[in-house]
């Protein structure tokens, strides 16, 4: 088997455990946060907007200087920090006794993890051009499918045993995945895979090589992307709180829903990202987006909470192939060796993104209701399908692109 598939499929396996471990607990904060005392529904939404944040501002701080150590110092050892630093931030969550405590381990998270980031920088580093969209697509599906089965069985543990016990649970997830990397991955070597199409740079990884007009068209791309993917899932547990009327059982309905929106967004990685290798890319990302967009604008029209368990994961199907589709656009614009900066810089841009999200959605739940959050999610769809379909056109044109 070639190396690039072999350190594929083991990386798919150590990031299927990776958001596993996050989904045992991450989704059930704001219920954790009420068993600490945060009970104001007021307070509820600040807080679960902060701590969602929290982890972005550390990521994006602290991602384009682990980008840039993994092209100095390997792949692989980056990866083997993230996972380190994931299962830290986990174990950290468990032994909690206060919302402040809760603040600084989500803080440390983001500084000290990134597992996706380090993965996709592994995988897109070894592998050839011609098979970029397969591999980046099959490796986002890890993260769908870890993080859709880690809510379905964390929330029973959660139901059962309390939160603590699937954060602890989830960092012994997270501990099996770090000795994988150990044990099974190897470095990539970055000398097999370029192309001949590829713009070469001078070899120095500096950001104005990276960093071009072309570039940042796509890194806005991300940025909307990331911000109407994120929206939602911090205030899931609220709407399903507030569509029960009560706590008791939410966790588990919760993990479930979680479940269902990471199953359709892995089904997408494994199927419509792999279409990116056979037609246009660009063509490819806005239908998926004008699809996910239309579909979105069904959960504002019918407030129906039977229907939001069949049209949200719907949504995320169109639109869970675009985040890979967008990473092997832009890896094909940087020379392998360059690529743990390029994907430190879009994790950066993506953090950034991460964190104004649950800021704009405690904003629209405090101010309106918690279930507005709809509204900008569909907004935020409809501005990236206006992008793609702008930088699409200028393709056409053959401006910067």
């Amino acid at each position: 088997m070639q190396k690039w598939k072999k350190n594929l499929y083991a990386v798919w396996l150590t990031q299927f455990f990776s958001l596993m471990g996050f989904g045992f607990g991450i989704p059930f904060i704001p219920f954790f946060i009420q068993e600490l005392g945060v009970t104001d529904p007021h307070a509820l939404k600040i807080w679960t907007g902060w701590l969602t944040s929290a982890p972005a501002v550390g990521m994006a701080v602290m991602a384009p200087v682990w980008g840039l150590l993994s092209d100095k110092l390997g792949k692989k050892i980056m990866l083997l920090r993230a996972m380190l630093g994931g299962f830290l931030a986990l174990a950290g969550l468990g032994l909690s006794n206060s919302v402040y405590l809760v603040l600084v381990f989500r803080l440390l998270q983001g500084l000290l993890s990134g597992t996706v980031t380090s993965s996709a920088a592994l995988v897109a580093s070894g592998t050839p051009n011609k098979n970029l969209s397969y591999a980046l697509g099959f490796l986002s599906s890890s993260t769908f499918v870890g993080y859709s089965l880690g809510p379905a069985v964390g929330g029973i543990v959660a139901d059962i045993f309390g939160y603590r016990a699937s954060f602890f649970i989830g960092s012994a997830i997270l501990f099996a995945g770090l000795l994988l990397v150990i044990f099974i991955i190897e470095e990539p070597d970055t000398t097999k895979v370029e192309d001949p199409k590829v713009n070469k740079t001078s070899g120095g990884g500096k950001l104005s090589e990276i960093i071009t007009p072309s570039l940042m068209i796509f890194l806005l791309l991300i940025f909307c992307m990331r911000i109407s993917r994120t929206l939602v899932s911090p205030f899931l547990p609220l709407i399903v709180q507030d569509a029960r009327g009560t706590i008791e059982g939410s966790s588990r309905i919760t993990g479930i829903l979680s479940g269902a929106i990471g199953l359709m967004s892995a089904s997408a990685g494994l199927t419509l990202s792999r279409l990116g290798d056979k037609m246009d890319r660009l063509k490819l990302l806005s239908i998926l987006l004008g699809i996910g967009t239309f579909v979105s604008l069904f959960i504002n029209i019918f407030d129906n909470f039977i229907l939001l368990f069949i049209l949200l994961p719907l949504t995320y199907f169109f639109i869970g192939g675009i985040e890979p589709l967008l990473m092997s656009i832009t890896s094909e614009k940087v020379e392998a060796k360059n690529r743990g900066l390029l994907f430190g810089i879009q994790t950066a841009v993506g953090s950034s993104a991460w964190f104004l999200s649950p800021i704009l959605g405690s904003w629209a739940a405090v101010k309106f209701s918690t279930r507005s959050v709809f509204v900008f999610f569909t907004f935020f769809l409809l501005l990236t399908w206006g992008l793609s379909m702008f930088t699409k056109y200028k393709k056409a044109k053959k401006i910067c692109i």
